[in-house]
């Protein structure tokens, strides 16, 4: 190659370089409605006034910050197109962070965050006039809502990078009419949001979600409150043909009206992990209190607490119906209500199955028989290391094994009730002479009695990570194979050291050490 046509290669190639377009840096978004500066995003003092602007320009790998103050989706100045009033939403977007909670302008550090002080809204009430009653339908209809978004957020098609953290989401009032009467809070089809931090309040929906609705969607939420949200199935949130990850989340006093269920969450046809979730005092009129599957739902739901939910009818805890096969793990059912239906704690019908390990049932009211697991002749529940501290009806094929507590199960302070008729849920670990968890206080306490429930469970389960001394078999209830489960006491104190050959933790090496060993001999895991 002559050096005329090397340089002409060399001069091609740079040409090249300069034409081929760059993905932007990743930049750093300021939202603060009370900037006064020149309105483009670059610092807080020239932060955009409007988040809805700033969603405009913000680009893959961007982070937008929020101040502290109100947020409406109709609200913006620099996009070129019209108000579409109703249907303006906040519209997630792929590798785009937005996070609440900012100090903003005004404040000494105004990058200081705290989604508790520094409250960041995004509401759907666009006139600013909302009013809230409990009872759902009349949130509904009432004329102070008319005027709000059918959506406050919409993460429709985004992937786990499109992110909401720290803000809380309220006013949404999805009664549009065909797709817009689902998710008044936020509404999701085909998408994965991660979702952290936030609270969906006083949402609603004529249909379902008013809190959150899920279509096709397995968005990851974690460490969000959803309250008084209210719609005609799913108050708080609403999955079809979902598979969302829940985490650490509570669902309060949601709603469902008419003569549907769910009113803390809806399931049908999906499989949620819902996970170290509290939900109570959730109401609907059919069927799940607190938690509704139908259409071979089949959700994993483990170490939640499930209290004080009310039905009218059937399933004031969980319902299960139309071959819905839930897995339930070391929860706390307490103190769920069916007015006048079948199961307090769970319902079982029409071909459902579902699985019960280690979980604790105590102050729950069904119809009849009932007031843990009320099932039809058709559903065969599986119940495993489980405390029943009250009735259950279940037909002839339901498998329980390990849940037969001899005798009181000593609570360490079970529920009891305080002002207004409200219950506390107390605690429900299992007294032990050897040793207790004190969850309150942070550490292990003595009492006085030892529960019968302590080593009681399915001598084939394994014990986890229960502390030692442990008697080599699993403790029954929620706090079964956990390392909160209570000590064994085998009526001296615990060894100082832990003897080879001492299994079940008595101080001595025996023939019931060789029996515990005997029994998982061969056993391949």
């Amino acid at each position: 190659m002559s050096k005329s046509e090397s340089l002409f290669t060399c001069l091609a190639i740079a040409l090249c370089l300069i034409l081929i377009p760059h993905p932007a840096a990743a930049k750093t978004i300021y939202v603060d409605d009370d900037a006064a500066g020149a309105n483009d995003g670059t610092s807080w003092a020239d932060a955009y006034y409007y988040l809805q602007d700033a969603l405009m320009f913000a680009a893959a790998g961007d982070e937008v910050r929020v101040a502290q103050g109100v947020y409406r989706p109709d609200d913006f100045v620099l996009s070129r197109r019209p108000n579409l009033g109703r249907e303006e939403t906040f519209q997630l977007k792929n590798g785009v962070n937005i996070k609440g909670g900012y100090a903003g302008i005004g404040e000494a550090d105004p990058n200081a965050r705290d989604i508790g002080l520094y409250e960041t809204i995004l509401s759907g009430d666009l006139d600013g006039n909302d009013e809230y009653e409990r009872w759902p339908n009349w949130m509904l209809g009432h004329p102070s809502r008319a005027d709000n978004s059918y959506h406050v957020i919409t993460s429709s098609g985004v992937d786990v990078n499109a992110v909401l953290d720290g803000f809380t989401v309220t006013g949404g009032n999805a009664n549009g009419g065909t797709a817009l009467i689902e998710g008044g809070g936020i509404y999701n089809t085909n998408g994965s949001p991660t979702i952290t931090n936030c609270s969906f309040i006083e949402n609603c929906a004529e249909w379902s979600g008013g809190g959150m609705s899920n279509l096709n969607g397995n968005p990851t939420v974690s460490n969000c409150t959803f309250a008084r949200n209210a719609a005609d199935s799913g108050g708080g949130m609403y999955n079809y043909r979902s598979a969302p990850t829940v985490a650490n989340c509570t669902f309060s006093t949601n709603d469902v009206y008419w003569h549907d269920s769910g009113g803390g969450m809806y399931n049908r046809a999906s499989s949620p992990m819902i996970n170290d979730c509290t939900f109570h005092y959730n109401w609907a009129e059919h069927a799940g209190g607190a938690i509704a599957c139908t259409e071979n739902s089949a959700p994993t739901i483990s170490h939640c607490i499930i209290i004080g939910n009310r039905v009218y009818d059937c399933g004031a805890g969980i319902s299960c119906q139309e071959a819905s096969s839930p897995t339930i793990k070391n929860c706390l059912i307490v103190n769920n209500q069916a007015n006048e239906g079948y199961g307090g704690g769970i319902l079982a019908v029409e071909g459902s199955c579902p699985t019960v390990i280690n979980c604790t049932f105590a102050n729950n009211m069904g119809y009849g028989y009932s007031d843990a697991v009320g099932c039809d002749d058709t559903s065969i529940p599986v119940i495993k290391n489980s405390i029943l501290a009250e009735s259950v009806y279940v037909g002839d094929s339901a498998v329980i094994t390990g849940s037969n507590c001899p005798g009181d199960p000593c609570f360490a302070e079970p529920l009891w009730w305080g002002w207004d008729d409200i219950p506390v849920l107390g605690d429900y670990h299992l007294k032990s002479q050897a040793g207790r968890w004190d969850a309150n206080e942070g550490r292990w306490t003595i009492d006085d009695v030892t529960s019968p429930c302590i080593d009681a469970g399915d001598p084939m389960t394994p014990i986890g990570p229960e502390p030692f001394p442990n008697g080599g078999v699993i403790n029954m209830g929620a706090y079964g194979g956990t390392a909160e489960a209570s000590k064994s006491y085998f009526g001296e104190p615990p060894c100082e050291t832990i003897a080879a050959g001492d299994i079940n933790g008595d101080c001595k090496v025996n023939s019931l050490d060789f029996a515990i060993m005997a029994l998982h001999w061969l056993e391949e895991h």
